[in-house]
């Protein structure tokens, strides 16, 4: 769960991008590391790289494996966040999903399907992508700085991240 620092959705997405730099610097648990970083993407000292990092990494790695579970075999393009919920129909939105994965996940999002698969770790691709399209979403609506409810909260909790 959120520490209680998180109390706005731009806190929220600050946070998991905060872990996610603590994770790749080595800093997976320090807590005092990631509020200072969470402190630092909330003032602009810090940013969330462009979307387009994860787009060139997809690219340099290749289509040729499964986003979500690193299967190979036939691939298709899935959105992360469907575009029924919102989600645009852009590569920024896209990741190669096997079969097996894109008809699992069917009409729900990243966040919401890797919740439902308990102890199922989200790849650090997928994950970047996903804090970046729901950060860009919730700035198209002017929520950022609304507080946080509860029930958000709680669905962002007890994920497990590469």
């Amino acid at each position: 769960m959120p520490p209680p620092a998180v109390k706005t959705y731009r806190d929220l997405v600050c946070y998991e991008w905060a872990k996610t730099i603590a994770r790749s610097s080595g800093f997976k648990d320090n807590f005092a590391f990631i509020m200072s970083k969470m402190s630092k993407l909330k003032t602009g000292e810090l940013h969330m790289s462009d979307i387009v990092r994860e787009d060139r990494l997809m690219a340099v790695e290749g289509f040729n494996e499964c986003a979500y579970c690193g299967g190979t075999g036939e691939l298709s393009w899935d959105h992360l966040v469907p575009t029924s919920k919102g989600g645009p129909n852009a590569i920024s939105n896209h990741v190669p999903a096997c079969r097996s994965c894109n008809s699992s996940k069917g009409d729900r999002d990243a966040l919401e399907w890797y919740r439902a698969r308990k102890g199922v770790y989200i790849p650090r691709l997928v994950w970047g992508k996903y804090l970046k399209l729901i950060y860009e979403s919730w700035e198209k609506q002017g929520i950022l700085d609304h507080p946080l409810p509860p029930d958000e909260r709680d669905r962002w909790s007890g994920l497990r991240v590469e």
